[in-house]
């Protein structure tokens, strides 16, 4: 393993090759999304609902990440804070969808699986295999800044701006006004209490939890198979 993990990070073309399918099947993904809603005929209107998921805006940002780092700004001070961001974006992407979202499908398509499995996996292996920086525990909360920030946006802008639009695209859709039923009131007995109870007591402890699990990998990682 040891011998596996200096050949992908030190001998070429395999950082370049890995680094490329993050960017590859991140565009890809992101491309796709925007595609179908080229058929549909309110194109618009689908292609901005489309941005408001986590899933896009998560695979959007990796595939900037690599792009970033194929651009060769890795050595920046603030690349490891975005490309961390990234990891625990994507991989809460994944989680959340395998785990609370699939549920309430009927089925998972290709495109699914490219946003919630390929891709999850293919970041994880591009962060912990080829970048050598990352954050400490004292940088947490980095973590869950930006799932912060997202949630605050559904309840301040999204919603009162664009829900009656995402329930006009998403008829059939549990929770589309909030864009994930988790997040919608109406979904619990106790309204906007038991949104607060499950998202920020059960689930940002969940996150931050993961978070410290990642930091805690990389670095045993990083001293068991570069130091």
């Amino acid at each position: 393993m040891k011998n596996l993990a200096r050949v992908l990070r030190d001998r070429k073309p395999y950082p370049l090759i890995l680094t490329c399918l993050v960017f590859g099947w991140g565009f890809l993904g992101v491309l796709l999304l925007y595609t179908d809603s080229l058929y549909d005929p309110t194109a618009s209107r689908t292609a901005l609902t489309t941005s408001f998921y986590f899933t896009t805006q998560s695979n959007l940002f990796i595939t900037i990440v690599s792009l970033l780092y194929l651009l060769k700004q890795e050595s920046k001070s603030w690349f490891k804070y975005v490309a961390f961001i990234g990891l625990v974006n994507i991989f809460m992407t994944g989680v959340i969808f395998h785990v609370l979202l699939t549920p309430f499908m009927g089925g998972v398509s290709f495109l699914n699986h490219i946003l919630h499995t390929i891709n999850p996996i293919l970041y994880v292996l591009f962060y912990f295999f080829i970048l050598k920086d990352h954050i400490t525990q004292k940088k947490l909360w980095i973590g869950i800044l930006y799932p912060l920030i997202y949630v605050a946006l559904v309840y301040l802008l999204i919603e009162p701006l664009f829900g009656n639009l995402l329930d006009t695209q998403l008829p059939d859709f549990v929770g589309a006004r909030y864009v994930y039923p988790f997040l919608d009131p109406r979904e619990y007995d106790r309204g906007f209490l038991g949104v607060f109870l499950f998202n920020f007591g059960i689930i940002t402890p969940i996150i931050l939890a993961i978070t410290s699990l990642l930091i805690y990998l990389k670095s045993r990682f990083e001293k068991n198979y570069f130091s």
